[in-house]
């Protein structure tokens, strides 16, 4: 019985965290949308833009591997640069 518990427990934790896992990647575009929308739009100087380029890139690249932790990383400090960081 104990097994059982614990065999339905580990299984419901799997289970969120894959759930999570998925919403977390499938954020990562909405974030790369933002950011281009940011930059077509953006009047901050051309390093700052250039800067912000760059990250969003890494950001996309790395969430194309499914790395989708180190992708928001990325993608929220081409945020930060623009401004548009919630």
């Amino acid at each position: 019985m104990k097994t059982l518990i614990t065999a339905i427990a580990l299984s419901a934790f799997m289970s969120s965290a894959l759930v999570s896992g998925a919403a977390f990647a499938s954020s990562c575009p909405m974030h790369v949308q933002k950011i281009d929308a940011a930059l077509a739009t953006s009047t901050a100087g051309d390093d700052v833009k250039a800067q912000a380029q760059a990250l969003r890139d890494e950001g996309q690249a790395l969430h194309e591997a499914g790395n989708h932790a180190d992708s928001m990383a990325k993608l929220q400090e081409a945020e930060q640069l623009l401004g548009i960081a919630e």
